[in-house]
């Protein structure tokens, strides 16, 4: 029976491309297998200088990586080197570990090498065991032959030379600075030193957790805001140490100190397991509502992929994940408590990040939710601080007024500046949630006033019958003005303060549904059957009209009450306009329909106001006809 037919080489090739489809990888792992060698030497000879040593030859396109590990004998280059698929150093630590030795080696050395195949033309390993008396060479090509032969012992120190030759079109890898930049981002944590053309060391050695002076909290806080502010290049606001005990985890979160809109401000982490770098910026260890967090963690326990590029996502990797997030809600509620101003300034800037979060996770927002602030005409306020400047009444009960459309700040600011109350502009997301999550703790004593549904006599006093009577004209005479351009209001005329406030215009939220239909409709290019629902849904909320109440307190609404023929066309313009100013004062934004009708009538109530200018100066004209 015929065999399928194999071409070693273009197999060792794309086995190599694909476990590590970044090229620049190859030096991570070649670093990490001088690592493992190092402490498994360090097993027997615990006084041992661990080194790792890079050197680049631009002439002959080479990469030598030296260390002074434990090295191989021809077993080990057989066994490991010589199979695909064989660890390795990982064996060995099995071993070590059936021995009750622990020893910290997360490389795979021969599938570690592999991984050299995908810039190389050509590796060779130059090894001598410590202790041996023979120093071994083994050569590959990237196919199924190799070369091995036996060298004196004075060729090779003990320990390990693995010389990359290059590919002619990787000579980019000989650059020093981007060896360096590789360096700090994959293996910066290594305990060992690694020189570069014997200067160094260019990685950092240890991090913050890995020195003695961390069960200090001072000085444990100190070292990490210079080492998370001098690796993200951003100042931190807050700054949060990890040291779990269950799976065991070091390291440290930060919230920068800048403005950044939106849900996600680039949170991400730094993944390390046993000093190695594992994955940079890793979204999905983060809890799904601390995306404003960045930040390392070196977590042992976990377990890597086969590339080394990830972890497993297994019962520790879920475990680590949730003692994360308890983490950060401890270090907001710190800081909360501890440092009232930079906690209401960290709200703010990551506003919906952090009510999101409020929102999502009941004990955080339980215990943060009285100190979280809240928009006011006075500033920024937790709630307590708003209620300690409300009125209470007789009976021990207070209200807690609201408008949940941020663009109605103007007029209800004014409304609750004259009355000497203070209302919270909920408009941004999560806000009414929350509010009303707080005055559910509070029912007995707290009551939630929404102002932009809020038809409350006490805001908005009726008038007399006689006043009343009087004024029904200028209502009706509104509403028909109004219905002419296609705006359903239902206009009431009330006193209320401040007197310079001639209108008001209440159903914020239905303005802003209204709206939304109206901005699809005027799309050039949408699809029919949206088309067809949007004009349904407009419609319908044409039928719930707008509450437009009137200022009897006003001198313009006054002069418009005393007039006889409101429904005379010179009328009109004054009419629309009074409404379009109420919409403009509350922000509204205007719809293109919306904003065509109100120019037209501004345009209307320009040109009759120049007639009126004109006029004196007509006069004489007109007499002497």
């Amino acid at each position: 029976m015929p065999k399928m037919r194999t071409s070693f080489q273009g197999l060792i090739r794309l086995l190599a491309q694909s476990l590590y489809p970044e090229p620049d990888v190859f030096i991570r792992e070649l670093l990490q297998n001088a690592h493992d060698s190092i402490q498994l030497r360090r097993v027997h000879e615990p006084e041992l200088a661990g080194e790792i040593r890079i050197e680049v030859d631009e002439a002959n396109r080479t990469l030598r990586f030296t260390d002074n590990g434990s090295g191989m004998d021809r077993r080990d280059i057989e066994e490991f080197l010589s199979v695909i698929g064989r660890t390795g150093t990982g064996h060995h630590a099995q071993e070590l570990a059936a021995r009750a030795v622990a020893v910290a080696t997360i490389g795979q050395f021969g599938i570690g090498l592999l991984s050299a195949f995908v810039v190389a033309e050509r590796i060779e390993v130059l090894t001598r065991k410590s202790g041996a008396m023979q120093t071994w060479r083994w050569v590959n090509h990237g196919g199924e032959d190799y070369q091995l032969e036996a060298l004196p012992a004075t060729a090779q120190p003990p320990g390990t030379q693995v010389v990359v030759t290059l590919a002619p079109d990787r000579t980019d890898f000989l650059d020093g600075r981007f060896i360096r930049q590789v360096v700090r981002r994959h293996a910066d944590f290594l305990p060992f030193p690694i020189l570069l053309n014997g200067f160094g060391p260019i990685n950092a050695v240890n991090a913050p957790w890995h020195e003695p002076g961390w069960s200090d909290p001072v000085v444990r806080e100190q070292s990490l805001t210079t080492f998370l502010s001098q690796r993200y290049a951003d100042p931190p606001l807050l700054v949060i140490p990890i040291d779990l005990q269950q799976p065991r985890a070091w390291g440290g979160f930060f919230i920068p100190a800048r403005y950044t809109p939106g849900h996600s401000a680039g949170g991400g982490v730094d993944l390390f397991q046993a000093r190695m770098a594992i994955r940079s910026n890793d979204t999905e260890l983060l809890p799904e509502w601390a995306g404003f967090v960045r930040g390392a963690v070196d977590c042992p326990d976990l377990q890597p992929t086969a590339a080394r590029d990830n972890v497993l996502r297994d019962a520790t990797w879920s475990a680590l994940r949730t003692e994360l997030g308890e983490r950060i809600v401890a270090g907001l509620l710190e800081l909360a408590n501890r440092d009232r101003p930079r906690f209401l300034q960290l709200c703010d800037w990551q506003h919906e990040a952090i009510k999101g979060m409020a929102v999502r996770h009941t004990k955080f927002g339980a215990a943060v939710l009285k100190h979280l602030p809240f928009a006011t005409h006075q500033g920024q306020l937790t709630l307590p601080d708003i209620l300690a400047r409300q009125p209470v009444t007789e009976q021990g009960q207070q209200s807690l007024y609201f408008f949940t459309h941020e663009a109605d700040a103007n007029q209800f600011n004014a409304l609750c500046q004259a009355r000497g109350v203070l209302a919270i502009n909920a408009g941004r997301p999560f806000d009414e949630t929350l509010l009303r999550r707080y005055a559910g703790q509070y029912a007995a004593t707290l009551a939630l006033k929404p102002l932009d549904r809020l038809d409350d006599p006490a805001w908005y006093e009726k008038l007399t019958p006689d006043e009343q009577s009087a004024y029904q004209r200028l209502e009706r005479a509104m509403d028909r003005a109004l219905a002419e351009r296609e705006v359903t209001v239902r206009t009431q005329v009330r006193r209320f303060q401040p007197a310079t406030l001639s209108a008001v215009v209440l159903a914020g939220q239905r303005v802003t549904a209204f709206d939304a239909m109206e901005r699809t409709l005027e799309k050039p290019f949408t699809l029919d059957g949206l088309a067809e629902l949007a004009g349904e849904v407009r419609d319908r909320l044409r039928q719930h009209p707008l509450t437009l109440f009137l200022n009897a307190e006003h001198p313009l609404v006054q002069r418009l009450g005393a007039l006889v023929e409101l429904d005379h066309p010179r009328y009109r313009s004054i009419l629309t306009g009074l409404y379009y100013s109420a919409l403009l004062n509350a922000q509204h934004r205007l719809t293109p329909a919306v904003a065509r009708r109100f120019h037209a009538d501004l345009q209307e109530l320009l040109r009759e106001h120049l007639d009126l200018c004109l006029l004196p100066e007509l006069q004489p004209f007109l007499k002497s006809r």
